[in-house]
């Protein structure tokens, strides 16, 4: 980890409890149709267009500069190939560069100049634009001793000057197309979240059809399951497809090398709506529904909070899909998005662990030792997100994507895998709940409540 390669360039998810999953299948169907505005190009090919024009201040639509995405190469040498064309006719051809940047020189990119980052490039490709495509300009990179990822750019200062080039803002399409060295087209920080996918979707299907079952011997000798069952299942099944979405874009986006972004911001909704269900059952059960028949009631008044969890954390995934992929974030949450998120659970740990805090100081003493283990079980829970997130920013560049998203697929089928075992075991919490009263013939039972005085 502490050697410094030299890289070469060669050119070239009762009834109050049904009511809370009915809205939030309203707000999921909802966000479902607002995400499908989203359809874009994400890929291994990389297309879109540039502004370039003449005023050098960062971030204006007119500069002469313009960041058109990034790679991460592994060992060997990589294949990059880039084309251009003019949106407006030109003539003469418009002088066009390509940058290309190491991501150990990237952080010292952005406080320089617009038209002096030449000196901190790796390779600058030379292009020659009109309303015709050029032809694939080829360029390459060879790695031994660790991958690096690239970052390319286009800019048009080198010929701002000349009287005969267009004096004013130009847009340029491009198509940007890199290959690994065994002629992969997947960026190195994704290179093996297939193998990663199919592993969690084939663990989930066992756990599933698992679940299932224990759900059907529940519902043959209760007559029916409880309502936290029920929700849980809605969060089960969300993570499930969510994990299987995944692996049939991956897989689309290995075949073909172009896939829509429709499929993933699916993905990536399905599976923050799967973490709002789980969420949403910890904090139930945090204000002493299924503690204590006084509380039963927690769940009409939590239906709105958990719409507006669903929204919230939805619309958080829809502002990081219309962001794209910026050259400063290395995985789905990253930017204002992951921070927002970041707070959002804080702030979720905050109300539950109050919640948790409030039923030891009121429960029976029976009660108290269940108590002690939800809260440290779902406090791991809602810090878990934040942990993740500030642990992969420790780590290179590469290897933040698939730590948070491995951490993250984790963390959501550890929880369904307690919960299940919480809710359709016979242990503590079947004990001192109103689930043992529920499975009982007749319905009654010993239900633990608010501390006598």
């Amino acid at each position: 980890a502490g050697q410094r390669e030299p890289p070469v360039l060669i050119p070239g998810d009762s009834r109050s409890m049904r009511g809370m999953e009915a809205s939030t299948r309203k707000a999921r169907g909802a966000l479902f149709l607002w995400c499908a505005c989203f359809v874009a190009t994400s890929a291994k090919l990389q297309r879109g267009v540039a502004s370039l024009g003449l005023m050098e201040t960062p971030g204006s639509r007119d500069a002469p500069w313009f960041y058109i995405g990034k790679f991460g190469f592994g060992f060997g040498i990589g294949d990059y190939h880039i084309r251009v064309r003019t949106k407006q006719a030109v003539d003469p051809p418009m002088g066009v560069s390509m940058e290309v940047f190491l991501d150990e020189e990237w952080e010292r990119v952005a406080p320089e100049p617009l038209c002096n980052r030449e000196h901190l490039t790796r390779k600058v490709k030379r292009l020659n634009a009109t309303t015709t495509w050029t032809d694939w300009n080829k360029g390459q990179v060879e790695h031994n001793v660790r991958p690096h990822i690239w970052y390319f750019a286009l800019c048009r200062c080198q010929n701002m000057s000349d009287p005969l080039q267009p004096r004013r803002t130009m847009e340029v399409e491009y198509e940007l197309r890199s290959t690994q060295a065994d002629g992969s087209e997947f960026s190195f920080e994704v290179r093996y979240m297939p193998i990663a996918v199919t592993l969690s979707v084939f663990c989930l299907s066992g756990f599933l059809f698992r679940f299932a079952i224990r759900c059907q011997h529940v519902q043959k000798t209760a007559g029916e399951l409880h309502p936290v069952v029920l929700a849980l299942a809605v969060a089960v099944v969300l993570h499930f497809v969510s994990q299987l979405l995944h692996l049939l874009h991956l897989m689309a986006f290995e075949r073909r090398g172009v896939s829509t972004s429709f499929a993933g911001a699916l993905t990536d909704i399905l599976f923050m709506l799967s973490q709002v269900v789980s969420s949403a059952l910890l904090l139930i059960i945090s204000q002493g529904y299924t503690l204590d028949r006084s509380k039963e009631t927690v769940v009409d008044k939590a239906k709105p909070v958990v719409a507006v969890l669903a929204l919230v954390h939805v619309v958080l995934v829809g502002q990081s899909i219309m962001q794209g992929e910026s050259s400063d974030t290395h995985h789905d949450n990253g930017g204002f998005a992951g921070w927002a998120l970041v707070m959002m659970r804080v702030l979720l740990y905050g109300w539950f662990a109050t919640g948790v805090q409030s039923l030891l100081r009121t429960s029976e003493f029976k009660l108290q030792p269940f108590l002690l283990r939800f809260l440290v079980v779902g406090s791991l829970y809602f810090l878990a997100y934040p942990i993740i997130f500030f642990v992969v920013r420790c780590f290179a560049e590469y290897l933040q994507h698939p730590l948070m998203e491995i951490g993250m697929t984790v963390m959501q089928t550890a929880s369904a895998l307690w919960l299940s075992e919480l809710f359709l075991g016979k242990g503590e919490y079947y004990q001192v709940s109103t689930l043992s009263a529920s499975l009982l013939p007749g319905g009654c039972g010993i239900v633990s409540g608010a501390k006598q005085d």
